[in-house]
């Protein structure tokens, strides 16, 4: 059987592909979703976070762009780099929400000063 040079996708039950050196398939396959209460609480705090991020206004994702910056991504295939401002956003909010804590409209690093001059004064 002879397999056209352009062919990719699902046919049925078996996926076509390409890479650099030939044409390969193999079976179609749906990895496990076990849908547990966890998971679908971390998976609804993650699009919770990423609506409210849309909600922000201009001066709050300059801040987050800001403090952003200062934090790397995690190292993956020897790489790491500064984190854009929504990564940065999502990074700390997911985690907030998977805790009970609020989320927060400013980075942590914003309002750990003025809560420190609050309670001085």
């Amino acid at each position: 059987m002879t397999m056209p040079y352009t062919q990719s996708g699902k046919c049925g039950g078996i996926v076509w592909q390409r890479n650099a050196y030939q044409m390969y398939c193999y079976p179609l396959f749906t990895p496990a979703n076990p849908r547990t209460d966890a998971q679908m609480t971390v998976r609804g705090n993650f699009g919770t976070t990423s609506k409210r991020w849309r909600i922000l206004s201009e001066k709050q994702r300059r801040l987050w762009e800001l403090f952003g910056c200062k934090h790397k991504s995690r190292k993956r295939l020897g790489q790491c780099g500064p984190l854009c401002g929504f990564y940065y956003f999502m990074k700390v909010n997911v985690a907030r929400l998977n805790q009970g804590l609020a989320p927060l409209d400013l980075p942590p690093e914003y309002l750990r000063p003025r809560q420190a001059q609050a309670a001085v004064v």
